[in-house]
């Protein structure tokens, strides 16, 4: 049985399985196919020799990372959808899923984290539950930095960014767009009344994401799946990403709508795939503490050996006390850098214990594969 880890889902009552759409994909590959495998939700690269996920396992050994890796060895396996294509198939199958990761990406990332409503009132908090505390407190606003940061490189803004622009000069604008993003989720709801707002600004990245759904949309015509009546890589891709924008709830749900009204065949397409992903055998997850731990003990073993049950006393190693207190202060640093990224409030005693890693283990770069859409 293979293992797949993949990450975490905060859209697990919708039926999907992870928020990156490459993952998604490869479990979708996984169903199809009729493998035998089992889902491990981790919130770390760690497993991965390359720092990519998803990735798959067998036993003890790591096979491959990344969603084209991991259909290549599948294929060796024996687990291939796309047994019958043929070659102008195959290379249609290339470039319609190097435009869905292309053309698709830039739109969910708007969608959920420069569209303010949404972010503040659904992906925030749903990110937040994710990570659990303390983690909560800084992921989902790095995540959204990062998003930020691709599109405002590709010359797409927020929607609060767009409209202060033009009822202000640039620099203000600016300075109040961030101080919004960083206020509570009480005033975000409050000032202002995001509900009122359009997400107008978004029209140059929803075009293109039109134009992509225009293409699939005529590719797949009244077929059942885009090559017929059998699933192949493209159509797990083309679910992968358009599963995250029908079924999430979101206050502003303009993807949706784009595809609910304007291409209901895409949206049956989805349905149809929907229905047949039944929720996987789920194995152990990694949780938060686990990591710290796995923190502290790594920087313990730079000066207790594994063959001791205890540790060294200060008088056989002088420097023991100096060391210590660096474990203790990586730490420190660790949570005193959560307090000082903005976080407004901190989680109640009623709050759950968390699925996640610190942020040594777990780093926005590992979390960007829903940014890079799985292309590797």
């Amino acid at each position: 049985m293979y293992s797949l880890y993949s990450w975490g889902s905060p859209f697990k009552a919708e039926g999907l399985y992870s928020f990156d759409p490459a993952c998604i994909s490869i479990q979708t590959y996984l169903q199809l196919s009729k493998a035998e495998w089992q889902l491990h939700n981790v919130s770390s690269t760690s497993v991965s020799p390359n720092n990519c996920l998803p990735a798959l396992t067998c036993g003890q050994a790591v096979i491959e990372s990344g969603f084209w890796r991991i259909v290549e060895f599948l294929k060796s396996e024996g687990y291939d959808l796309n047994a019958g294509l043929d070659e102008e198939q195959l290379s249609q199958s290339t470039a319609y899923i190097s435009l869905v990761q292309d053309s698709l990406v830039d739109a969910l990332l708007f969608s959920w984290y420069l569209v303010s409503e949404n972010f503040v009132e659904s992906i925030r908090p749903r990110l937040a539950k994710l990570f659990g505390f303390p983690l909560s407190l800084f992921i989902p606003t790095q995540l959204r930095d990062h998003a930020e940061h691709r599109l405002e490189s590709r010359g797409i803004h927020s929607v609060v960014a767009t409209e202060t622009n033009t009822a202000s000069e640039s620099n203000s604008s600016t300075n109040t767009a961030f101080l919004k993003s960083k206020l509570p989720r009480i005033y975000l709801l409050a000032k202002d009344g995001f509900k009122s707002h359009e997400d107008k600004s978004a029209n140059p990245v929803y075009a293109q994401a039109k134009k992509c759904l225009n293409a699939l949309s005529k590719k797949l015509d009244k077929k059942e799946y885009f090559f017929g009546s059998k699933p192949t890589a493209l159509d797990t891709v083309v679910y992968g990403y358009l599963s995250l924008m029908l079924y999430p709830d979101l206050p502003q749900s303009t993807l949706k709508s784009m595809i609910v009204e304007e291409f209901p065949n895409l949206s049956e397409f989805c349905n149809r795939i929907h229905a047949q992903m039944e929720p996987p055998s789920m194995g152990p997850e990694q949780n938060w503490a686990a990591g710290v731990g796995s923190m502290v003990k790594q920087s313990a073993l730079q000066f207790a050996s594994l063959r001791s049950y205890s540790l060294p006393s200060t008088q056989d190693d002088p420097e023991l006390a100096s060391k210590i207190i660096s474990v203790a202060g990586a730490l420190g640093v660790f949570f005193g850098y959560a307090i000082y990224k903005g976080i407004l409030s901190v989680p109640g005693t009623r709050s759950k214990t968390s699925t996640a890693l610190p942020s040594q283990v777990i780093t926005t770069n590992d979390i960007l594969s829903v940014v890079k859409g799985g292309s590797s």
